[in-house]
């Protein structure tokens, strides 16, 4: 492994990861906001051995490039290691086998309530497949089933005496089977923004480097290399400049995360608008 893994919330090598959390995660105790608990679950996922990344603490330390970047702000390298770890599992949290909960279950039922009374011929389909082949799909018309349809919607609507002012959904043992994955650059946009609020959150300046000094200051390109390093991508240009990241952001910067449920971050990301 290479490292010892912090035991409790409070050790120095957790800073960085604690002041992430708390910057991307508002914790509510069901009365009102209170501290993120996400930097707690990274340290039990650490500890029981549930964080396995493609990349070791001994190749992080060997890569001159980031250390060099990092020493150049005068970061802590353990510190900065840690908050490594912990984005690179919210990352995967968030762009593997999560919910999409841009809609809310009172959202779904207005749009399956609104649609059952305009389409009173309607068909109901089953399938585990997008485009509906008919090999992997089950429909039926039946009056019965539709009646019954019907039904469900209205006896869940008649649960709400009026439209809920926050975003709730389904919780319990339906949440387990949702198997949304994000595409490699999404991933990859996800770290990167995550980079950025660690960045904003260190308060680190703009530096340049002065003349004759090789390392870069370009936090940008440090977040690239960290991608590259994560394997993220297999781009080496990655390693190089920022231009193939910045190409990434361009296309698929405006997704929005917020809308995703993992099964382990759970309880809102907050990322800030750009």
């Amino acid at each position: 492994m290479g490292y010892i893994i912090p035991q409790n919330w409070g050790d120095e090598a957790m800073e960085y990861a604690n002041k992430l959390a708390e910057r991307i995660n508002i914790g509510w105790d069901g009365e009102a906001e209170c501290p993120s608990d996400w930097s707690l679950r990274f340290l039990s996922r650490m500890n029981n051995g549930s964080i396995n990344p493609p990349f070791k603490n001994e190749t992080f330390l060997d890569n001159e490039d980031i250390i060099a970047t990092l020493e150049g702000y005068e970061l802590d390298v353990e510190k900065f290691w840690f908050a490594l770890l912990f984005i690179y599992d919210v990352t995967m949290d968030f762009g593997i086998n999560a919910a999409d909960v841009s809609k809310t279950d009172y959202d779904v039922l207005l749009e399956i309530e609104d649609y059952l009374e305009n389409h009173p011929q309607a068909y109901l389909y089953l399938s585990d497949d997008k485009e509906l082949r008919k090999c992997n799909r089950y429909e039926t018309n039946s009056p019965l089933i539709l009646e019954e349809l019907r039904y469900f919607v209205k006896r869940e609507l008649a649960k709400y005496p009026e439209p809920p002012q926050l975003k709730l959904w389904t919780r319990g043992g339906l949440q387990d089977n949702y198997t949304e994955s994000l595409g490699a650059a999404q991933q990859q946009v996800l770290m990167y923004k995550l980079f950025n609020v660690l960045f904003d959150t260190l308060g680190l300046p703009d530096l340049r480097a002065k003349k004759g000094e090789t390392v870069s200051y370009s936090k940008m390109l440090l977040a690239s290399r960290i991608i590259y390093f994560c394997r993220l991508t297999t781009n080496e240009s990655f390693t190089v400049d920022s231009s193939s990241l910045k190409g990434v952001l361009k296309q698929y910067g405006n997704f929005n995360f917020n809308q995703r449920h993992p099964k382990t971050y759970t309880g809102g990301l907050t990322l800030p608008k750009e």
